[in-house]
């Protein structure tokens, strides 16, 4: 009997449930898809290469779960909001309570079943779409990728264990609460009252908000330079906060100061609009300004993932410039020696060429010395012939130097790049060599954290300290694994066996920064959707939990000649301005991203890319939110008018 009744009244309340019903879907989508991914064979494969994947998708699903958790817990109150009266009825025509918490738990669980599979439907494309971004970021062929059983089962078996918490919690408030609190009305909302010392505040946090951004992004720049990252991470955090003061200062007084002027409450339904949204703001600030924190955080994410991918394709040449590099310190373990790892690359593709080159060393410090804490790194003087320096440079598409009595400093950290050695000469071979500037412009031709250019004259007779040859190979795109896995050797340390290797494999580089990058993408994408959906769906049920005062006030705005067409008219601009209030400075901020991420691309020297990029990535994720926020919008507005608008005899719309 319960089962009947409980699909009766789902289908007579599905227009109400529509929004706990397409979260739950999409939510049960999302975790289908990194589920699959994550025990994916493809996936697995690739978890030799960086082991940081498995972590970050457990980790993700993780998160997920518990902010899917939450939003369950909230939509299901709703649910209960909405047909307390309903459940007050039933009891005092002598229901029980286990027969309204059987009756509540069937529809609920009616609901969830139908959500889970439209939700394993839709996962099944969203896998498919979501392996061929993955794959197209690895720069690997596309193909159908296979469900895997174990990714199945975790997500029927976290989707159901979220129906049931959410189930359990939903008996337990049926269980103790009163008829009385059941069948009570809602306290009707008042406007917000000091209209001016909110709008003060509201200029107030919206100033320290634009200042706490400017100086996040010099934070940014200077990070990039120094190594540095903990000053960064404090203004962050102040613009996460700020971003919530903002929205909970203006909502509060947004609508308030809108009705002091008469020339536009007058208007039209502006009035009746403008009350609504007043009283709506006063309870609802507080959620505004967390949806639109969880917004900000949710895009900025999402541009700093697409980011490092691109940073990451444009680093791979810079790590690694040489399809295989060998690096030796003449004092150092040999391990692998240079000829056998010829032999060995040999066998994983023909050399088209090998170039040869070398550090030198008298083991000074007459330059690094300049460099703070130097002692402490055990720097030394290193010097690299210009000659072979060129080779290197032309063998990868840069123009070559020119040096005369100069020395030239190579590094790939920005701090000591920053060093001046302006005042900074060295001998050699009785000649006096001066700095002609500092560079992190070029590629890694060695592990060290810098050396010397100087010309070939200078470093007559001085000593080798690192041999090194790079390679070019026929298979430019050569089985990694198992060549990095050749050139390993092991040597004995405190710790115990360690595996090393002299060689560097641009292959394993470029998978190695892909899958991170790949990882990092899917991850931020997959959260930042999450968010949004979540802060959507909470915005949604907490406008769709007001209708039975907007029905009062729009029964009486039809009594004073409002028809269909203006109820709908003033009901569209209040809800859409509810939603747009934590969504438009998210959408705006796109665009100063853009352009920061484009003065990141510029200092990293990536040509062609300092903007033009970064803006697309930037307009493609507000695009990708934008839509996401319409569909809520937009079942948000049609359940409303089927509640709230009112209709003539000769006008009632079948």
């Amino acid at each position: 009997m319960f089962a009947k009744l409980a699909l009766r009244n789902v289908k007579r309340q599905i227009s109400n449930y529509l929004i706990y019903f397409v979260t739950v879907a999409l939510s049960v989508a999302l975790l289908f898809a990194v589920n699959n991914l994550s025990y994916s064979d493809r996936i697995r494969h690739l978890t030799e290469i960086s082991t940081d994947m498995k972590a970050m998708f457990n980790m993700v699903t993780i998160l997920s779960s518990l902010v899917t958790a939450l939003v369950l817990s909230y939509a299901t109150g709703f649910m209960l909001k909405l047909r307390k009266k309903e459940f007050g009825m039933y009891l005092t025509l002598g229901m029980t309570r286990r027969n309204i918490q059987t009756l509540f738990a069937c529809e609920t669980w009616i609901l969830s079943g139908l959500a889970l599979i439209v939700g394993v439907g839709l996962g099944l494309v969203i896998f498919q779409l979501i392996m061929a971004l993955f794959v197209s970021i690895l720069e690997i062929p596309f193909a159908v990728s296979g469900y895997s059983a174990q990714g199945i089962w975790l997500t029927l078996a976290v989707s159901v264990g979220l129906f049931a918490l959410s189930t359990l919690a939903s008996m337990r408030y049926l269980k103790k609460v009163s008829v009385s609190e059941l069948l009570k009305e809602e306290s009707v909302e008042k406007s917000e009252r000091h209209p001016v010392f909110w709008c003060i505040l509201s200029a107030v946090t919206l100033s320290g908000l634009v200042g706490s951004l400017v100086i996040t992004c010099q934070s940014l720049m200077a990070t990039f330079r120094n190594q540095e990252s903990l000053s960064l991470l404090l203004w962050l955090t102040l613009d996460l906060v700020m971003v919530f003061l903002s929205h909970f200062t203006m909502s509060r007084t947004l609508a308030g100061m809108l009705l002091k002027n008469k020339r536009l409450k007058n208007k039209g339904t502006n009035t009746v609009i403008l009350r609504g949204l007043s009283g709506k703001m006063t309870v609802n600030s507080l959620l505004i300004g967390a949806l639109a924190t969880l917004l900000v955080f949710a895009i900025v994410m999402s541009n700093v993932a697409f980011g490092e991918k691109i940073h990451s394709d444009y680093s791979i040449d810079k790590d690694c410039p040489y399809d295989v590099m060998a690096m030796y310190e003449v004092a150092g373990e040999q391990g692998v020696s240079i000829e056998e790892g010829r032999r060995i690359i040999e066998r994983h593709s023909p050399i088209i060429s090998q170039i040869d080159y070398q550090l030198r060393s008298l083991g000074e410090t007459t330059l690094c010395s300049s460099i703070l804490g130097y002692d402490e790194m055990g720097w030394t003087d290193k010097f690299m012939p210009l000659s072979q320096f060129n080779m290197l440079l032309t063998g990868c598409g840069y123009e070559p130097v020119t040096l005369e009595a100069e020395y030239l400093l190579i590094t790939f950290v920005q701090g000591i790049c920053d060093t001046d050695f302006s005042g900074k000469t060295v001998t050699l071979n009785g000649t006096v060599y001066s700095w002609a500037g500092s560079s992190t412009f070029y590629p890694e031709f060695v592990r060290e954290w810098m050396y010397f250019v100087v010309p070939d004259k200078a470093l007559e007779a001085m000593p080798v300290s690192d041999i090194c040859a790079a390679y070019t190979l026929e298979n430019n795109r050569p089985d990694a694994l198992k060549l990095v896995k050749d050139l390993l050797y092991t040597v004995e340390t405190e710790e115990g066996p360690e595996e090393r290797c002299n060689h560097r494999v641009k292959e394993n580089y470029r998978l190695y920064s892909n899958a991170n990058a790949g990882t990092l993408i899917i991850g931020a994408l997959y959260v930042s959707t999450v968010f949004v959906c979540m802060a959507l769906a909470i915005l949604s049920l907490k406008t769709l939990s007001t209708l039975n005062d907007e029905r009062r006030r729009f029964e009486v705005l039809y009594r004073l000649g409002a028809d269909v067409k203006m109820q709908k008219s003033a009901l569209l601009r209040q809800i859409g301005a509810f939603f747009l209030m934590p969504f438009a400075l998210p959408l705006i901020m796109t665009y100063p991203l853009g352009l920061l991420f484009g003065e990141v691309y510029e200092f990293w020297n990536f040509t062609g890319l300092s903007g033009q990029k970064a803006m697309e990535t930037a307009v493609l994720i507000s695009l990708v939110v934008a839509g996401v926020y319409a569909l809520y919008f937009l079942i948000t507005y049609r359940i409303a008018c089927n509640h709230v608008i009112c209709h003539g005899d000769e006008e009632k719309e079948l």
